[in-house]
């Protein structure tokens, strides 16, 4: 993949966030066909998966790495606060994710997060990882549910950073 094609994949993606983020339920066909130049980046809905799928857990494995970092005295609350805080921030991205989170293509990579989890918890290679990674993501969804949320309205302006991102990339 070309440079071109990267960054071209990279602001697509940004923007279809964006959008999934201020407008709950938004299906991925939509958010392709609405985006600017989404479809021209991502050929098939697959590959807007295997981009946002990255996306989530590159965020996802940053927070677990901060959390890790300090002196917590509960390891297996770790995965819990960095899935429930990355999900507070990429809300579009987590919708996305779990309506499509039977999709075979997604299966491997799920399967992955999941045991990433596991160990982040304190779980053994070996153990079965994936029931408790499921578990601890339940554990997290349940949290993000009771935790209150404040919805980004359709017309609210771009923050600064993406303000000046959108300036620069002119």
């Amino acid at each position: 993949m070309t440079w071109d094609a990267y960054n071209r994949r990279k602001n697509a993606l940004r923007e279809m966030l964006e959008v999934a983020d201020r407008r709950p339920g938004t299906t991925l066909t939509e958010l392709l066909d609405t985006a600017d130049g989404a479809r021209e980046a991502f050929p098939t809905e697959t590959d807007a998966l295997f981009d946002l799928q990255m996306t989530w857990f590159q965020r996802l494995s940053g927070q677990m790495d901060r959390l890790l970092s300090g002196d917590s005295e509960t390891p297996e609350l770790v995965p819990v606060t960095a899935w429930v805080t990355t999900a507070a921030e990429l809300p579009g991205a987590r919708a996305l994710l779990d309506a499509h989170r039977d999709d075979p293509a997604l299966r491997k990579a799920i399967a992955k997060e999941l045991a990433y989890l596991a160990i982040s918890a304190g779980s053994v290679v070996g153990a079965d990882l994936t029931t408790h990674g499921r578990r601890i993501q339940e554990t997290a969804r349940e949290q993000l549910a009771a935790a209150p949320v404040v919805p980004l309205r359709d017309d609210a302006r771009p923050g600064l950073i993406t303000r000046l991102r959108n300036a620069i990339a002119a």
